[in-house]
């Protein structure tokens, strides 16, 4: 099949913080970290942004902690930032509606997409191998950050 654009367009990704940390099984323990791999809490969180004073352009901000709380597990604990810029093409017929829509969906689908690529670059030189992201469940992600921001504007009022 041919493919068809889509009317967004990623400009750009740069990785803006990143952090690693290996944390050794205790001594004697029978405990192989490549197996808890599966078991590291993951907090992913994102923002999505017009840029103020130019037409047409967007970021998105992500972020991904991996094994990052308190009780971490033997093996990885990764924290890694990173921002999209995003615009939409010229012709599009799109109202503002649909381009946040467009920027929720698929800005974020591609920005944490954009984040696992680079994990398992950056991973595939650490001592258990490259890591990779878990499948993210968008739908029940984009969900939940709807409800908190609906949440945070309430505390506000």
């Amino acid at each position: 099949m041919k493919l068809v654009k889509s009317e967004l367009v990623l400009e750009d990704f740069f990785i803006v913080n990143s952090s690693y940390n290996f944390i050794k099984p205790e001594k004697g323990s029978s405990i192989n970290p490549k197996d808890l791999i599966n078991d590291y809490y993951i907090d992913i969180d994102f923002i999505v942004r017009d840029v103020k004073n130019e037409d047409n352009k967007y970021l998105v901000f992500s972020k991904l902690d991996i094994n990052g709380s308190e009780d971490k597990l033997p093996g990885y604990s990764i924290f890694v930032e990173g921002i999209a810029v995003y615009s939409f093409v010229n012709e599009t017929k799109l109202n503002e509606k649909q381009k946040s829509e467009f920027l929720w969906s698929s800005g974020v689908s591609i920005s944490i997409n954009s984040l696992r690529s680079y994990l398992s670059t950056m991973t595939s030189f650490f001592p258990l191998g490259k890591y990779s992201l878990p499948s993210v469940d968008l739908t029940t992600l984009l969900n939940e950050k709807r409800e908190s921001l609906i949440q945070k504007n309430k505390k506000k009022k």
